[in-house]
């Protein structure tokens, strides 16, 4: 089965969000994006999409098109976890560097990257952030994480701010597990997942306080019931050898409270020693699920470091910081479309019929011609020239079977050789 007919399909479960006209506008923006090379650029964008419409409609479909942002994103979540049952949300923010003031939004901002020894520099940056939505499936084989949605957070408008962006966000999915990193460790940030009914999964950070569970009186008495038991001291806590993720590894677990969060949680601590003559160092996790199993809190947040590699891959091969566009609602669409793009094309390779064939890595690295490059699964670069590499083959094959000199010659018209969702664009 060609994926590009199967990316075909997939597009057409969007078709009800938009008209005739819109909908070839996001096949040939989708397809843009894919088989675009020389960075994220509308006109590069253009350029690579093969379009039959003029230039200024891809403009106007990011500004004035009549589709809903939001539905469309929706429309992917839905799609995903319709073909992967077993699935959990990650959350996190990103960033994009700019200059000039022109665009919606722009602003400094602090970026926590610069590391001196272990202590963190932080430096200031001029540009646009954003509040970035994964949602990470379980696959008979691996973990694979896609991104499915974003919204640009701008701090001095109310309706984008960090945490009505957030709200916005988790009010249009369904209900689920949330992995959170310790950065979101805040009070009101739980309390506004739990008041939608989700789950929380965080980090603890350094300095977090937990409480053991208060005892109950006795006898009744005078005043308000305790809320707070006695402080924890995680170093006094039973630790036990328990297998995760093939390694075994020192573990204790209690049912706690903390005034980060207004729920009960379950506080999982692994404890590790580098060298026989360190301390030990502590990593903690804690859930408002109290039925998930010890191996399969710390499987979670381990997976968790996925969306950082898929902001990277958007920014890479996908647009995501290479826009020009300026209003809050083209910003919007645009990056959507990217991570639309994105998830797409892992969907495409992990997808029931397909992971049936296996199509596997040495496959794909002899197709491209690679030899010095074996990885131990498919990366997504490895998936995006694997894609363009079709799109090629298909737009500049020759229909000649003669063995000559010149095979390289296109003898056939282009619509001859169009793709699979050429004929709405």
């Amino acid at each position: 089965m060609n994926l590009l007919f199967c990316l075909e399909d997939i597009l057409s479960y969007f078709r009800p969000l938009f008209n005739l006209q819109n909908f070839a506008l996001f096949q040939a923006m989708i397809c843009g994006f894919i088989a675009n090379t020389h960075g994220g650029t509308l006109t590069r964008l253009y350029q690579s999409s093969f379009s039959k419409t003029k230039y200024w409609s891809f403009t106007k479909f990011l500004s004035r098109g009549e589709w809903d942002v939001n539905a469309v994103a929706a429309r992917l979540v839905a799609k995903i976890q319709e073909v992967f049952p077993h699935w959990v949300y990650v959350y996190d923010l990103t960033s994009a560097v700019k200059t000039g003031k022109r665009q919606f939004g722009l602003h400094f901002f602090r970026n926590f990257k610069y590391q001196k020894g272990r202590v963190n520099q932080s430096k200031f940056h001029f540009g646009h952030e954003f509040a970035a939505l994964g949602l990470l499936c379980e696959t008979p084989r691996q973990w694979i994480l896609f991104p499915v949605w974003v919204r640009l957070i701008v701090a001095e408008k109310l309706r984008d701010k960090g945490d009505a962006v957030l709200k916005r966000i988790f009010s249009r999915i369904p209900r689920g597990l949330v992995i959170f990193d310790r950065g979101f460790a805040r009070r009101k940030v739980f309390q506004t997942l739990l008041a939608l009914k989700h789950q929380i999964l965080c980090r603890a950070k350094s300095n977090a306080v937990f409480y053991r569970m208060p005892k109950r009186r006795k006898r009744p008495g005078p005043g308000r019931p305790k809320k707070y038991g006695d402080r924890l001291n995680i170093r006094r806590l039973r630790y036990k050898v328990v297998s995760i993720m093939g390694k075994d590894s020192q573990v204790a677990s209690q049912i706690v409270r903390t005034k980060m969060c207004p729920a009960d949680v379950r506080l999982v601590v692994i404890r590790t020693k580098p060298k026989p003559s360190k301390p030990y160092q502590y990593f903690s996790v804690f859930t408002t699920d109290l039925t998930l199993e010890i191996p399969k809190i710390v499987e979670y947040y381990r997976h968790r470091w996925q969306i950082e590699t898929a902001f990277r891959d958007a920014k890479q091969h996908f647009g995501f910081s290479g826009y020009q566009v300026k209003s809050r609602k083209s910003i919007n669409r645009f990056l959507q479309m990217s991570f639309v793009a994105a998830s797409l094309t892992k969907l495409i390779f992990s997808m029931p019929e397909m992971t049936k064939k296996h199509l596997s890595v040495q496959e794909v690295c002899e197709q491209l011609g690679i030899h010095w490059y074996k990885p131990k699964k498919l990366t997504q670069g490895l998936r995006v020239a694997y894609l363009q590499a079709q799109i090629g083959w298909l737009r500049f094959s020759t229909s000649s079977k003669e063995k000559t000199n010149s095979q390289n010659i296109q003898t056939q018209t282009p619509q001859d050789n169009a793709l699979p969702f050429d004929k709405a664009a």
